[in-house]
């Protein structure tokens, strides 16, 4: 038996495999809500219908700009239920994308608030920045790891895409938002305070995004 999938979390799959990609494929997205594609199809036809989706091409997908406020509006939730579930039971960061899964559908605007208020709702655990309660959200004006030379040295500011493989891999490599990497050559860097090289599958590169200090 197939899972309830709500429109939601089809908004938040399409934004995020867009923000990773450049767009959302219909595999890409049956594949990460686990569902089947024929289901994936259907739903994503009727997004289409109510202005939400836009096909660009056959079995390639964005979000409209109604939408993306409609995504935003989820992000939220979704992002402060990973702060409550950092911040307030301590769970390990790696995880927290998943588990918040759990809790994002009943997460209410006064929760909302009150999360804010009492651990702050700047950015998610992942360093992502969470949208108002109007859906909107001002995106950073961060970088790739592949757009810089070798020698720069950079700091991580978020997990565009977090998957369980991605984040585990970072947990591994104790790389964090706000960490400090250095750009050994394509595909590896350094950790400045212990020198060790750190090889970057491109899969994981794409997911990071940083801010170049030097």
């Amino acid at each position: 038996m197939e899972k309830s999938i709500t429109t939601e979390d089809y908004l938040k799959i399409i934004d995020e495999l867009t923000k990773y990609k450049g767009c959302a494929t219909l595999t890409e997205i049956a594949n990460r809500l686990r569902t089947k594609r024929q289901s994936a199809y259907d739903e994503i036809k009727i997004l289409e219908g109510r202005g939400l989706v836009i096909r660009q091409s056959r079995g390639r997908y964005v979000l409209s700009e109604m939408g993306q406020v409609e995504a935003n509006l989820f992000l939220r939730k979704h992002r402060l239920a990973e702060v409550l579930l950092w911040k307030g039971l301590g769970m390990p960061w790696e995880v927290l994308d998943d588990q918040a899964m759990g809790i994002e559908h009943g997460i209410t605007e006064e929760m909302a608030e009150r999360i804010c208020s009492t651990y702050g709702c700047d950015r998610c655990p992942h360093g992502n920045p969470i949208p108002d309660r109007e859906g909107r959200c001002q995106e950073p004006a961060d970088i790739k790891l592949s757009s810089v030379p070798s020698g720069s040295v950079l700091r991580l500011t978020r997990v565009i895409y977090e998957t369980s493989e991605i984040l585990s891999f970072l947990t591994e490599n104790n790389m964090y938002p706000g960490s400090i990497i250095g750009v050994k050559r394509k595909g590896v860097i350094t950790v400045p305070v212990t020198k060790r090289e750190i090889e970057i599958p491109e899969k994981v590169s794409m997911a990071l995004r940083f801010e170049r200090l030097f």
